[in-house]
């Protein structure tokens, strides 16, 4: 009996990762560049997966670390005066994972991938920049509280300051 409880476990878990896979919300669609929402950064549509790599993915992290918080697709997130906020999807939670950059650094980035958001509350003026493999700058984000659409993809860290 154990090997006929096994098979049937395995097949529950193989339909429920299915079920996983062909259920999903509509591909997510950048904001626009500059696009103001004062302080508060409102989550696009999550991305929409549709192969398997996706169940073995790794949660994104940054070094050093920094404080973090999660928010459903919609969902709003306040990014406090004095900080560099930024969105990247999380394919372990399910949600969009937010980082809260506060000291001036260079934070190193794993497993950020595709569309989501960054915004910059730092004050005096502080502008952030996105680097990419080799240390150029891909990207800058201004601090004007505006919110940013950034494809992760090739960045390979920040400097909030």
């Amino acid at each position: 009996m154990p090997t006929k409880r096994s098979l049937v476990g395995l097949c529950a878990a193989l339909a429920m990762g299915a079920a996983l896979l062909t259920t999903g919300t509509a591909q997510a669609i950048p904001a626009s560049h500059g696009t103001s929402y004062g302080h508060v950064m409102t989550m696009p549509a999550a991305p929409k997966t549709g192969h398997p790599a996706a169940l073995l993915a790794a949660a994104p992290s940054t070094s050093p670390a920094v404080r973090t918080a999660y928010a459903g697709a919609g969902g709003g997130v306040y990014c406090q005066s004095g900080y560099f906020c930024a969105s990247v999807w999380d394919p372990t939670a399910g949600k969009f994972k937010i980082f809260f950059f506060y000291s001036c650094n260079r934070y190193t980035l794993s497993n950020w991938i595709d569309w989501a958001e960054a915004q910059n509350s730092q004050t005096g003026g502080a502008v952030a920049g996105l680097y990419g493999s080799g240390g150029g700058l891909l990207q800058t984000v201004p601090a004007d509280n505006a919110v940013y659409a950034v494809n992760w993809s090739p960045v390979y860290s920040i400097r909030n300051c």
